[in-house]
């Protein structure tokens, strides 16, 4: 059977906790865009840009196109995006939640929504809409 190019949103009702985090995933994509295309725009007034500034600024990049993706495909109920977005948080959030600084509150956001991804309710959910693959026997 041939995969649809655009998968559909399973029918399955969504638990509150889960969509409140699909929402907050996408926003942490945008907000990691934003504080990325702010830095640069911080130190686009020096003569030269230094590497740690264009480094962290890539960095966020990065890690907001994947929350983006990720968010999408955590909201057409793929358990593969929790999993990936579980790592991404973690390795996201924690250095910038050491830092306390302006990064903070968007560490805070990205562990309150792995936190939310987690709960008894979302692996209900994940259970019935994306089971796990039997085991093939050798």
């Amino acid at each position: 059977m041939k995969k649809p190019l655009l998968p559909r949103r399973p029918d399955e009702p969504v638990p509150g906790g889960l969509q409140i985090a699909q929402f907050l995933w996408l926003l942490a994509g945008v907000l990691f865009l934003g504080f990325g295309g702010f830095l640069i725009y911080e130190h686009i007034d020096d003569a030269s840009l230094n590497f740690g500034a264009v480094a962290l600024a890539l960095f966020f990049a990065a890690a907001g196109c994947a929350c983006g993706v990720l968010g999408y495909r955590l909201f057409m109920g793929q358990r593969s995006a929790r999993a990936n977005l579980t790592w991404l948080g973690v390795i996201t959030a924690v250095p910038l939640l050491m830092r306390f600084g302006r990064y903070s509150l968007l560490a805070a956001i990205v562990m309150f929504c792995v936190a939310l991804m987690w709960i008894p309710s979302s692996n209900r959910y994940f259970k019935i809409v994306s089971p796990k693959p039997a085991k093939r026997k050798r």
